[in-house]
Order: structure tokens, then C-alpha cells, then sequence
């Protein structure tokens, strides 16, 4: 079974990478992401004519929303390392004039000259690498002096869930961090910025609360990740059951709750002005 926690480090690998896709379209549905993405967008001052690196572009909704935003005389590239995602971004219609460019790159090893961008943004993909660092000092490269690094990530260790015995909860929810390539992430962002050279750094930590069991299963893929620690053998079928049928009765009693706290990190290419 195709687990999400690792999955999107290798879609083109998955038994279903159509699942990926949707998943993606889920996020870009969400009121909460929709407004965090707007957030991003404002942080990196994207202007008509500039030019913006998306970082693990996937379906290429962000592309598209910052490539109306440079407008016809700007220029807006989303890589990916998926060419499942690429396939996905290039099938769409995009508004004339606006469209963005897509190309098959690795994050740590960017095909492009240095300070070729205005503008760099990556949202929830530094997550599913094994060195951050290395791509931030990437983003940093390919940015103009004065130029603008926005990143979005979570933080895996922030995630609750009620209810549950305590026990059986940090093991399920440690399972699933630690199969994320790089769980700890969201912590991880602000001081790598700073050791790239970036300056006038702003973390701000905004928090997903999620109230409905059916969309957090779809969020969390928790119905995919309690049966794999199961097989695993990280916490007992009894334990499992037992756990599923909490979250269902706390759904059906209008008490269920789950949260992540997500980092909006900010930063500037020292040097020359801003866009």
C-alpha cells in the first residue's frame, strides 16, 4: 500500500500515483492551506515581470497563482522531481498569458544559473528530502541579491490527536514522523536560512485544526499508517482496533480533534533591493 508519509519522496515509484495527485487537489481545497499559500505569495512580493522558481511545483496550481501575479511579462518555472506531477501541472488550463513553466529537476542540484530569480518558494516539499539545508542554499543561489525565499513546512512531532491512549498514540504518530524523510523539518527551516546568509528572517508558526474524522483520515492518512505500524508491529492488533474505534465514537460524539502547526518562513538575499 502506498503510504504518504514516504510515498511523494518517489510518486513515480508508487503502486498509485493518481492517489498523489488528489491529494494535492485535496490540500489546494482547504480553506486553511488556500490562505497560507496567499500568505506566501505576499511575503515574496512577487511584482509584474518578475521571475519566480517554484520549488516542487506538483500540480501546478501555486505556479499558475504566482504566474498571474508576474504577469505576461514575468516568467514563472515549477520544478518537480516527479514526472507523474509534471504530467499533472502541464495537462492543466492556465489563463493566457500566464502560463508557467515546468521542468524535471532535483531540488539540491538546481539547472540554473546563479541569481536568475526574483523570487523562490517551496511548500511542503523540504519535508520529503533528506538534506533541507542543501536546497535552501540551492534556493538561495538562484536568487538575485534582494531577492525574496519563502518556505512552507510542517513540524511532525506537532501533531495531536483525540483521543487515544497515550501510549499507543505517540507510537503511531512517531511512526508516521519518522517515515516522513524529514519529519522534524519545521524546526529546521529558520536556521538554515540563516546559515545560507539570508536576512530579515520571520517565522511565523500558523496551526491546522482539523475537527472531521473523515477529512483527517485524508489529511493524515491515518487509515494507511495505523495499519502499517500494525504490520510492523509497533503497536498490537488490539491496540489498533481499539484506537479506530475511539476516533469514531469521539467523531459520532462531535468531540474528535486533530492539529498541526505549520512554519511560514521568510527571508531576504542580502545585497541589492527588493522586488
Amino acid at each position: 500500500m502506498d503510504f504518504f508519509a514516504s510515498g511523494f519522496a518517489a510518486v513515480d515509484g508508487a503502486g498509485d500515483t493518481g492517489s498523489f495527485v488528489s491529494y494535492l487537489d485535496l490540500i489546494h481545497s482547504i480553506p486553511f492551506f488556500r490562505e497560507c499559500k496567499r500568505e506566501s505569495y505576499r511575503r515574496l512580493a512577487i511584482r509584474p515581470g518578475a521571475r519566480v522558481l517554484e520549488i516542487g511545483c506538483g500540480n501546478g496550481v501555486d505556479a499558475a497563482n504566482m504566474a498571474e501575479l508576474a504577469g505576461p511579462d514575468g516568467r514563472v518555472v515549477g520544478i518537480d522531481v516527479s514526472s507523474t506531477m509534471l504530467a499533472s501541472a502541464r495537462a492543466r488550463e492556465y489563463p493566457a498569458g500566464t502560463d508557467p513553466g515546468f521542468l524535471l529537476c532535483d531540488a539540491g542540484y538546481l539547472a540554473f544559473p546563479d541569481a536568475t530569480f526574483d523570487a523562490v518558494r517551496t511548500d511542503r516539499v523540504l519535508q520529503h528530502t533528506h538534506d533541507p539545508a542543501a536546497v535552501i542554499r540551492e534556493m538561495a543561489r538562484v536568487t538575485r541579491d534582494g531577492g525574496r525565499l519563502v518556505s512552507f513546512e510542517p513540524d511532525w512531532e506537532t501533531f495531536a490527536i483525540y483521543p487515544g491512549n497515550r501510549d499507543v498514540t505517540r507510537k503511531i504518530l512517531n511512526f508516521w514522523c519518522d517515515h516522513i524523510p524529514n519529519g522534524w523539518v519545521g524546526r529546521n527551516v529558520s536556521p538554515a536560512f540563516h546559515a545560507a546568509g539570508l536576512k530579515d528572517i520571520e517565522v511565523v508558526p500558523v496551526t491546522l485544526v482539523v475537527n472531521s474524522l473523515p477529512l483527517a483520515k485524508r489529511i493524515f492518512d491515518l487509515d494507511t499508517t495505523t495499519a502499517l505500524a500494525k504490520k510492523a508491529g509497533i503497536i498490537r492488533s488490539r491496540e489498533a482496533d481499539e484506537w479506530v474505534e475511539g476516533h469514531a465514537a469521539a467523531e459520532k460524539a462531535g468531540r474528535f480533534f486533530s492539529s498541526l502547526t505549520f512554519f511560514l518562513v521568510s527571508g531576504t538575499k542580502p545585497g541589492g533591493t527588493r522586488p
